[in-house]
């Protein structure tokens, strides 16, 4: 049901872009606030905060956005030295409320798919993966816009890169950065 909602958000915001849109850039960067990872058959390991990063391009039409965007984001285990990286290519659709200000809020919505890489293994594992955020654009020129979010991040049938066991994780990901509209 979760990927079927996410799907057809994602797609609303694709159906809605006019002939009009503005092709924009977009990098940021922050936190990763990494869930555990519970390994069906092995147990529950920790994972501390790390860098989260994100690039995108995409098309502006004043009230909605889609883009495809990569993100990458580095944890390490509390308990030993092993670490991960997960990889996202994503197609996001995003709606921004008017306000009549220089700050807009936004919702956003996304899916694709996430490759874990973790240190103890000698593959990676990829599995479809859907996001769901909100946060503030703040306008700093007429092409120029600073922006602050949250998105949380879930993969779907995810395994094991080292023994193929169903494993479930999670992200919490603050994130801030310029977008640029040309």
């Amino acid at each position: 049901m979760k990927k079927t909602v996410m799907m057809a958000l994602v797609f609303l915001g694709l159906g809605s872009t006019p002939a009009v849109a503005q092709p924009y850039v977009s990098g940021s960067a922050g936190v990763g606030i990494a869930g555990d990872w519970v390994e069906q058959g092995w147990g529950i390991d920790e994972l501390e905060a790390g860098l989260a990063l994100n690039g995108a391009i995409g098309y502006d039409s004043g009230s909605t956005r889609i883009e495809a965007a990569v993100g990458y984001q580095q944890h390490d285990w509390k308990y030993s030295l092993d670490d991960g990286s997960f990889l996202t290519v994503m197609a996001n659709g995003y709606y921004d409320m008017e306000t009549n200000s220089e700050i807009t809020p936004y919702l956003m919505a996304g899916a694709g798919i996430l490759n874990a890489d973790v240190s103890w293994a000698s593959d990676t594992s990829t599995s479809f993966a859907w996001q769901v955020g909100a946060g503030l654009g703040f306008k700093i020129d007429n092409n120029m816009t600073f922006d602050v979010g949250y998105r949380y991040l879930r993969p779907e049938g995810l395994e094991s890169p080292a023994n193929g066991n169903d494993v479930e994780w999670e992200s919490h990901n603050i994130l801030a950065g310029i977008r640029y509209n040309f």
